[in-house]
């Protein structure tokens, strides 16, 4: 929908796309909301089914082209991180569109890479977060306890929880505010 594979496959090669899509794969296993994430080359390259000099190579122009960040790490890996906003041939507002028809996506869905949850009031902030730990659609009364979350507990807190309970695979919102109550009583 955003016209990343094109672009991506016309500048640097259709290798680009399968490295690209796999970091975006770990570093969504990895992170509640974008950051920095770890894979070893050899595992990058088995996944995508490149040769480590061609992996290396393209992972090179990634960085050159403004789309990844790279630090090297012992054992041979790297850190890595997508560059946000991430820059795509298509407008937001038209991608936007595209989701709304096609999946049935509400019209202000965080979009990962697009959207930088700092750019969002304290609340729609919030709305994201419970978006990316359990999904798009919730239903009113959700949108009120996710109000009361935004509006009672500092951002540090909240993302926090979320992040914590996305590593530890809880699938409500009922966990999130059990440990932000208890986290505050603990203080």
């Amino acid at each position: 929908m955003s016209g990343l594979p094109g672009r991506l496959c016309q500048t640097i090669g259709p290798e680009a796309w399968l490295a690209f899509r796999k970091l975006v794969e770990v570093e969504v296993e990895r992170n509640l909301i974008p950051g920095w994430a770890g894979v070893r080359y050899e595992d990058l390259a088995t996944w995508t089914g490149l040769t480590e000099t061609t992996l290396l190579d393209t992972l090179e122009r990634l960085v050159e082209q403004g789309f990844i960040e790279l630090r090297p790490i012992p054992a041979n890996g790297i850190m890595f991180r997508i560059r946000e906003p991430l820059t795509v041939p298509i407008e937001e507002s038209e991608i936007r569109k595209r989701m709304t028809e096609t999946v049935s996506a509400p019209p202000g869905m965080y979009l990962r890479y697009l959207t930088p949850l700092e750019a969002e009031g304290r609340v729609q902030q919030v709305i994201h977060l419970y978006q990316c730990c359990f999904g798009i659609s919730f239903t009113p009364r959700i949108a009120e306890d996710l109000e009361q979350i935004a509006v009672s507990y500092d951002m540090g807190s909240i993302l926090g929880a979320f992040e914590e309970a996305y590593r530890q695979g809880r699938k409500g919102l009922a966990w999130i505010k059990r440990h932000l109550a208890a986290d505050r009583q603990g203080t």
